[in-house]
């Protein structure tokens, strides 16, 4: 009696445009979760390509730096001060500004007799970052006197003039990063009339900062020990820029003689412009989602106008509120159900489509879809309804009440 009253101001077409409006913001919502989910890895990856890039700053060495330094053994190398870091840090086009920790005592590296090394020597340095700037995803990066030995990342360019032209050219054989993880060799470090031997152990390569690293905690104690300053004067510094696009950025360096890897800052380019293009594309999936919910509620307000004398009617006739919203109630109830499972649609396909990509990419998910995205949208979807159906039966009470 209730429904044939009330279902002659539902146009069909009405109830078919916001069906496919609330399968649009489903699918958005749901896609959106699941590509978040899938990609997670990658921001927490620090060799993944998503991350700050990092813009590595000298000063230039000129003609005349040589000159003196030759003719004068304790000339001043160009260190950057403290006020030239100070002053870096303070730009408004600077997120991040970090030192490279230089050793000022010698180190060799050598093979033992029985190592697959045997006859191995060579002079060697270190350098050290802050920790959260190394981009290998080692667990145990840090190093104590009780270590067993030295963790060391060396720059992935290293490996590859080994591999494809010094192996090639002396007919050695190749080494792949595994392979090299496996070789240990020892350390000698020298200074101040003393003498160390360490084990060290390569467990990386960096694509980001080309030089031989050790953990900082090391090369601190080593400069205490052994060296010649207990504080390392940087000759180095890593830039993270928030917009590497930035002119003042390059006017900065320019204006104040340093020197940077031009190939770093396009990187950096590339990368601000595809964060930016990928936050537009979810600002815009974002705005869709709150466009097809507000429509959603319009939808059942402009029903519940049409329908606005039946409603009195049935309630003079002595029917309760409860049950004149019973219908409504359903009918929510049995979109949203028909929407969330059309949803699931193009929810399979375009996660099989963007996370074959992901696979080319080296990253695999462990994002299981029912537990961590069906389920969570379904009890999503449960709340907007009841959310809905609270504001259909406040809606009908303040149509009988007025009348």
């Amino acid at each position: 009696m209730i429904w044939k009253v009330l279902k002659n101001n539902i146009k069909p077409a009405q109830l078919i445009g916001t069906f496919f409006g609330i399968t649009l913001g489903l699918s958005i919502l749901m896609v959106a979760v699941s590509f978040y989910l899938d990609v997670k890895p990658i921001f927490e990856d620090k060799e993944s390509f998503w991350r700050d890039e990092y813009i590595i700053v000298n000063k230039k060495v000129k003609i005349t730096d040589s000159y003196h330094q030759i003719r004068e053994a304790d000339k001043e190398k160009p260190y950057f001060t403290e006020e030239e870091i100070e002053d870096l840090k303070r730009q408004a086009f600077v997120k991040d500004v970090a030192e490279f920790s230089n050793c000022s005592f010698a180190i060799s590296a050598s093979a033992d007799r029985d190592s697959p090394l045997s006859g191995f020597y060579t002079d060697l340095f270190f350098e050290a970052v802050p920790d959260n700037y190394v981009d290998v995803n080692y667990k145990n990066w840090n190093w104590t006197e009780n270590s067993a030995y030295i963790p060391v990342i060396l720059p992935k360019v290293y490996l590859n003039l080994y591999n494809f032209g010094f192996a090639q050219s002396q007919n050695l054989p190749q080494i792949s990063e595994s392979g090299a993880s496996l070789a240990k060799f020892n350390i000698h470090v020298y200074g101040q009339k003393k003498h160390q031997k360490f084990e060290a152990r390569i467990v990386g390569f960096s694509e980001r900062i080309n030089t031989i690293l050790a953990p900082k905690s090391f090369v601190d104690w080593g400069n205490k020990n052994f060296g010649e300053h207990e504080k390392s004067k940087p000759g180095r510094i890593i830039i993270i820029a928030k917009d590497p696009s930035s002119q003042e950025l390059v006017e900065y360096i320019d204006n104040h003689d340093y020197d940077i890897n031009k190939s770093e800052l396009s990187n950096s380019k590339a990368l601000a412009f595809l964060k930016i293009i990928i936050g537009i594309v979810v600002t815009i999936g974002i705005i869709i989602i709150c466009l097809t919910f507000a429509l959603i509620i319009l939808s059942i307000q402009l029903l519940l106008q049409r329908n606005n004398e039946n409603i009195v009617k049935l309630n003079m006739l002595g029917y309760s509120l409860k049950e004149i919203s019973l219908p409504y109630k359903i009918m929510v109830s049995i979109l949203f159900a028909a929407s969330f499972i059309s949803s699931l649609i193009p929810l399979y396909f375009l996660r099989n489509y963007y996370f074959s990509n992901l696979v080319l990419f080296g990253y695999e998910s462990t994002t299981q879809l029912f537990s961590n995205i069906i389920l969570p949208s379904l009890i999503f979807i449960f709340i907007v309804v009841l959310l809905l159906i609270s504001m259909l039966k406040s809606t009908i009470k303040k149509i009988i009440s007025k009348n």
